[in-house]
Formats: C-alpha cells, structure tokens, sequence
C-alpha cells in the first residue's frame, strides 16, 4: 500500500532522501475545470469575509485593552494573527478575485497589521511554489532545522523573510516602504510605554504569533511533526483542525491547486487522493 498511518503520538521516525528537494514536489492532478470549476464562482463574499476578519481581531484587541479583559489575548493572537496570514495567503495567490491594484493594496495594508511585509511574503511564497529542486525556498528552508535549532531559526525566521524578500522581489520600494513601517510602529510602541504599554503589547503579540507560524511550520502536523518520514507528502486529517488551523493543513491540496480559496480545498481532497494513489503519502490523523 503506498499510504502511510501516523498518530499525534506517533513517535517512529521515518527518513526521507536528505531533504534536498523541495518541501512538496510536482502533482499531477486533472485541471480544475474538469473537476469543480464551480470552486472559483461567488468570490467576492470570500474576499470581503477573508480582509475583514483580520479588522475584527484587531478591534477585538483594542475593545479588550480597554476593559483589561487581557486573558482573552492569547485568542486575539491565534485569531488576528491566523486570519491575517490567510488572507495574506489568498492575495498572493490571487485566489479570490480581486484586481492586481487591490491585491498590491492589501498586500500592504494586511501585512502591517501583523507587522510584516506582505510583499516579501509574496516574494518567498511564489518561490515556495516553483517547480525545480534547484530552486531556493526561502520560506521552507526551516523545517530543516533540528528542534535544538528551532528557538533561534524561529526568531531569525521573519527577518530572513523580510530580508530575502527585499533583496529579490519585484517590488522592493513597496517592500521598503513596509519594512520601515514596522520598524517605525515598533520603535513608537516602547517609546509610548511609559504612557501606555497597550501597543507594545501588540507589537509583542504580533511578533509571538510570526515565532509561532514559523515553528507549525517547520515541526506542525503538515511536517509530521519533526519526525523524518518516507515522503514529503503528508495528507492531514482531523475533526476540528480546518478550524484551529485556517484550513492550512491541506497542505498537499494547495499545492496542487493553489489558486483555490483555502476553505474549498477540502472538496479536492479525493481528487488529490487519487492522483496520489500510486505515490508514497503518509497520513496524519489528529485527534482533534
């Protein structure tokens, strides 16, 4: 059978070639309008729920700053932080409809709201996806670390973003222009701390959640966790994880369908599956 089982509590490691491609290699799966072309219709209410999910966390944090309702921040964090990064993925792909002047819009504005740079994203991204296992991955490379290297690769993981980003992308003025706005909000947020410490928390937050993005990816269930494994190609499965993860654990989908709406990828799943059917998968059943 070429399908794999594996548990949260799976501890068997299983080794794959030297990690020397990338992180998920071509698929060869049927053009989408031969399968579900309707996936790509009513985008606009996708866009519209996807950009202002990122203004209702952040005014879920203003609204509980004021009460000093701080308890509920570590919500605020995985729900701003998470909705953020979801919409940052759908504008880079260009999945939901807008015009090229939006995207570029939005790109910026919601990057700013977790302090990155939205452009530099969609510079590592893009690479990320490329096909060629001569090509760098940017964005990937940290799930190569050991978990003893994880603390440290996971702090340097947004400035090496930020900074490969700059150096290749297309739009560096635009990527400079973002970059100077988080230094800038950063460096205004302790200078107002003897006034108020409500926006250096912030700054603090945004910076824990992009420390936390970065080690689910390199040691999350779409990683197998750490453990070395057979295959690159690892098809999560769970009752509640499309929910606490965004729907970012149909990883594999994605990457044979990126221009699809994340929250309607799970559709594809059977077609995915049995374009897999004569690959080497491993399966991640998560208890929630």
């Amino acid at each position: 059978m070429p399908f794999h089982t594996s548990t949260a509590t799976d501890l068997a490691p299983r080794h794959w070639a030297e990690r020397a491609d990338k992180a998920i290699p071509q698929i060869a799966v049927p053009r989408l309008a031969a399968v579900r072309g309707d996936l790509m219709q009513g985008l606009r209410p996708v866009a519209i729920f996807l950009i202002a999910r990122p203004v209702l966390g952040v005014a879920a944090f203003v609204a509980m700053a004021m009460t000093g309702w701080w308890i509920a921040t570590p919500v605020v964090l995985w729900f701003t932080y998470g909705s953020t990064a979801t919409a940052l993925h759908h504008l880079i792909h260009g999945s939901v409809g807008l015009s090229t002047r939006a995207r570029h819009f939005w790109l910026t504005v919601l990057g700013l709201v977790i302090l990155e740079s939205g452009h530099a994203w969609q510079a590592t991204h893009v690479m990320h996806h490329r096909d060629g296992t001569d090509l760098p991955d940017p964005e990937g490379y940290i799930e190569y670390l050991s978990w003893s290297q994880l603390p440290v690769g996971a702090l340097k993981w947004r400035f090496r973003i930020a900074a490969w980003g700059w150096r290749h992308g297309q739009r560096r003025q635009r990527t400079t222009f973002e970059i100077a706005v988080n230094i800038t909000a950063t460096m205004l947020a302790i200078a107002l701390t003897p006034v108020t410490i409500v926006p250096l928390i912030y700054v603090v937050l945004m910076q824990l959640g992009t420390f936390l993005f970065a080690v689910l990816l390199a040691k999350g269930p779409q990683a197998n966790f750490g453990r070395e494994t057979t295959t690159p190609l690892m098809l999560v499965r769970g009752r509640l994880t499309g929910l606490l993860l965004f729907n970012h654990h149909l990883h594999v989908e994605h990457h044979a369908y990126p221009k699809v709406p994340i929250a309607r990828l799970r559709h594809l799943s059977p077609t995915v599956e049995h374009a897999l059917a004569d690959r080497d998968v491993l399966r991640i059943h998560l208890p929630v």
